[in-house]
């Protein structure tokens, strides 16, 4: 999610959903609201990181299945607990209020960005 604001207001006026988005994207895309400069405009990427769940899998080894012709295959040894990737979730300290904008539960211009020293730190009504 790329969220476009004000400077002076702290009104958001522009977002690009998604949370996967090209470095050119990042970079180069920009939205202007009516009578504005581009210098007026600030621009916060929601920064994503990967989700993990723990799953049970086959645990496998490569084993001798006969003797004769000493033909190996892979067999089922027992069950194992393994670390695995389960989406992406926002990174930041406000990542509830981030998934009620991307599903719709809230709408997001009806919030200005909180800043400190010019960065985003939360968002907060109108």
């Amino acid at each position: 999610m790329i969220i476009f604001y004000e400077k002076k207001t702290r009104e958001i006026f522009g977002v690009i959903s998604g949370r996967v988005h090209s470095k050119d994207e990042i970079e180069k895309v920009s939205i202007l609201g009516s009578n504005m400069k581009k210098e007026d405009v600030g621009k916060y990427v929601v920064p994503f990181k990967t989700k993990y769940k723990m799953v049970e899998q086959p645990k496998t080894e490569m084993r001798v299945v006969n003797k004769k012709t000493m033909r190996v295959e892979k067999v089922v040894i027992g069950k194992e607990r393994v670390k695995v990737g389960a989406g992406t979730i926002p990174d930041v300290s406000f990542a509830d209020l981030i998934l009620d904008f991307e599903s719709g539960e809230k709408n997001i211009y009806d919030y200005k960005v909180k800043l400190r020293k010019s960065e985003v730190v939360g968002f907060m009504l109108k």
